[in-house]
């Protein structure tokens, strides 16, 4: 192969981002020209040098990859985006293609489906890692029903009983407070369920919470 795509991984876990450079080390055509390990360092880096290709998770320590995909795909349209993540429901999948992601794979994904997915992306072909693919089209066959399990995403005790405080309008620190935890674990409660029920704000998390009928 005569191409040579730039990539860029953007990931806060550093065993996720050495795996990944270990696979690609082999394959001369694919070179990795920066790695992130958040949302700000991720846009400042690209108003340097855009790759081809980046690889971006979707739950980053300050901004989630929802609104990351959105921005990046608003002011590079001419990035393919591969959103590599450990969620597999999908609500996430359909939530990041919609945000303008070309390809969706798995964190635990084998080294020829990265690279299959890499080239396809590149090309500008739609890539949803294939361990997927049949989730999300019992999903679509079944329509769009709130209660359907696949669509509901899977909350710990403790980010439950978050969100049932902050739909009783608690604010983080009386929930805090309350459930005996400093306020910046509530803060990173917060904000994990606000990425899982794929929500802009607390309204929006609120409102979704209620539809799917995980509070009371």
């Amino acid at each position: 192969m005569h191409m040579q795509i730039k990539v860029v991984i953007t990931d806060d876990h550093p065993l996720t981002m050495s795996g990944v450079e270990h696979i690609l080390q082999p394959y001369p055509h694919i070179v990795i020209t920066g790695q992130y390990t958040s949302g700000a360092a991720l846009m400042e880096g690209l108003r340097l040098q855009q790759p081809d290709v980046l690889l971006l998770d979707i739950m980053l320590p300050d901004q989630s990859g929802k609104d990351l995909a959105e921005q990046i795909s608003r002011t590079y349209p001419q990035i393919r985006i591969l959103a590599l993540t450990s969620l597999d429901s999908p609500h996430h999948v359909k939530g990041m293609m919609r945000r303008g992601c070309l390809g969706y794979l798995l964190k635990n994904t084998d080294q020829h489906t990265l690279i299959t997915a890499i080239e396809q992306v590149y090309k500008g072909v739609e890539y949803i890692d294939p361990a997927l693919k049949d989730q999300l089209l019992r999903h679509m066959l079944k329509g769009q029903k709130a209660e359907s399990p696949d669509l509901v995403p899977v909350l710990t005790q403790r980010e439950k009983e978050v969100l049932q405080m902050i739909v009783e309008e608690y604010t983080s620190q009386e929930i805090a407070d309350k459930l005996f935890l400093s306020l910046r674990t509530v803060e990173g409660h917060r904000l994990s369920l606000l990425q899982k029920l794929d929500a802009k704000n607390t309204v929006g998390l609120v409102k979704i919470a209620l539809q799917m009928r995980l509070v009371e």
